[in-house]
């Protein structure tokens, strides 16, 4: 049993009072925090085997990504200067030639990236459509020790996934006996609609059923572009949240991402229906095309909504899976678009910790610092610039830290981290097997790789698609969006 004492931090509970306690300590039996409170005190009641003397330290929550799709790590920096259209191709081009290594690789890759910046709960998109491939992922991050839920894709129509309903349904439900609960009840399966507009209103309501008989969150894109909104209404006769509405997926078990395209009515849906919305900011800086594409932040926070932060397609984009820097680009962006007191930053660190939480329904277990949760614990250097010298503390946590200042992180008690360095991968291993998978994933996807950078192919990700009747629907999209402008103000 864990038996451990963390002195003299500065304490950031993101409890509902928000309170920081200065010279603070924590006392951690097991997997759960027993005592917060004066150092003097907490060591005198709470004597410990491992005393970890944080001077110097901010001890935070685990920080919680809503939504990351990890097989992105193999290629960094690749599309930089693409946009979201090409980008776009070409990721999905990638992801369709995942094999079972190349999945192991990545995701791998990704868990190192993400504790070594705090990050100990995750919400996975699913990047895989056949089930080997997609078993990979919950394996190596149980295997990493972290948390995290994952989601398996469905969709029925169009072509998009070449199995029936019937056995996708299956494979998910497979899937989801296979590891729910498992590595410690660390690890949870979430089978979840991969586009409403690609999946019919009955396996909607088949993936509701599931849900509540498992208690499932569902984790799902919604409003990823303006487009989008009018190719639904052209083939389906609804908005995407309308269909997600008919389908009974608009409820408090609903995460929806992005959600860009979103209208004062979308908004005012979601806040009704108590679900979460997740906002990617790194990702849609690089891709933006104007402030039509921007989550509305300050309309959901203003009706209630429960925001959360998430990385996102990190690696075609931006540099790696850092909570930190997401806080700051949505703090930034948010005062600039709306002003400098749309959002405190207090608000930003309760969307990257304790909403996160929420959204995935185990607020009760983790995402603050509180007698009785989890002791999902981030200690982060605060001593030095250019976070010192500062008496805000949150004020420097979201827009002066970086991942790079984390020294310790504990998950459920265990330290996975320490000074800097994740204890539970051999981190040389992974990069060296990640490098492997990334020459190999190039190659099958026709690029090339040199010492000086990749060199992507000359044909469009269209022609070089596998799924013939993928390439014919994605070319109809690309000429209503080439004529698709849209009008008004962002709410």
């Amino acid at each position: 049993m864990n038996n451990i004492l963390i002195t003299h931090a500065t304490v950031v509970t993101v409890d509902s009072s928000n309170r920081i306690l200065r010279d603070a300590a924590i006392a951690i039996r097991g997997h759960e925090i027993v005592a917060i409170g004066p150092t003097e005190v907490v060591s005198a009641e709470h004597p410990a085997l491992d005393v970890i003397d944080a001077r110097g330290m901010v001890a935070l929550p685990g920080l919680v990504n809503g939504h990351i799709h990890m097989f992105t790590a193999l290629y960094k920096g690749t599309m930089c200067g693409f946009g979201f259209d090409r980008t776009m191709g070409e990721d999905t081009n990638f992801c369709v030639r995942a094999t079972p290594d190349l999945m192991l690789a990545a995701t791998r890759l990704s868990a190192v990236e993400m504790l070594r910046s705090g990050i100990t709960l995750a919400n996975v998109a699913g990047d895989a459509i056949s089930f080997e491939v997609a078993r990979q992922t919950p394996e190596a991050l149980g295997q990493a020790g972290m948390k995290a839920f994952v989601q398996t894709l469905l969709a029925d129509m169009f072509g998009m996934i070449d199995r029936s309903a019937d056995a996708q349904l299956a494979e998910a439900e497979m899937l989801l006996h296979e590891y729910q609960g498992k590595f410690e009840g660390h690890i949870r399966v979430a089978p979840s609609v991969a586009e409403a507009l690609a999946t019919s209103l009955k396996t909607m309501r088949r993936l509701m059923a599931l849900a509540e008989r498992e208690d499932l969150v569902e984790h799902i894109h919604v409003f990823p572009r303006w487009p989008i909104g009018a190719f639904s209404w052209l083939i389906r006769g609804r908005s995407p949240l309308g269909l997600l509405k008919a389908g009974g997926l608009l409820n408090q078990r609903l995460i929806a991402v992005h959600f860009l395209a979103a209208t004062r009515g979308d908004i005012a849906a979601v806040a009704r229906a108590g679900a979460s919305v997740v906002h990617c900011p790194s990702v849609w800086m690089n891709v933006n095309v104007g402030p039509r594409h921007w989550l509305p932040v300050k309309a959901l926070h203003r009706a209630g909504v429960n925001i959360v932060l998430g990385t996102d397609s990190y690696g075609g984009w931006i540099e790696g899976a850092d909570m930190f820097t997401e806080m700051r680009t949505c703090a930034l962006m948010s005062s600039f678009l709306y002003g400098a007191d749309a959002l405190t930053p207090m608000d930003v660190l309760r969307m990257a910790t304790i909403n996160g939480a929420r959204a995935l329904r185990l607020e009760k277990e983790t995402g603050s610092l509180e007698v009785g949760k989890r002791a999902d614990i981030v200690l982060l250097k605060f001593d030095r610039p250019p976070v010192q010298p500062s008496s805000d503390v949150p004020y420097m946590i979201v827009y002066g830290a970086s991942g790079r200042d984390v020294d310790m992180v504990l998950i459920d008690g265990r330290i996975v981290v320490r000074e800097g360095r994740v204890l539970t991968l051999d981190e040389s291993e992974v990069v060296t097997a990640a490098a492997e998978a990334r020459a190999e994933l190039y190659r099958l996807g026709g690029w090339g790789l040199t010492p000086d950078g990749a060199t992507p192919p000359k044909t469009s990700w269209l022609e070089r698609y596998p799924n013939p009747r993928i390439a014919r629907w994605g070319t109809r999209f690309a000429r209503l969006e080439a004529i698709w402008k849209p009008n008004g103000k962002h709410p």
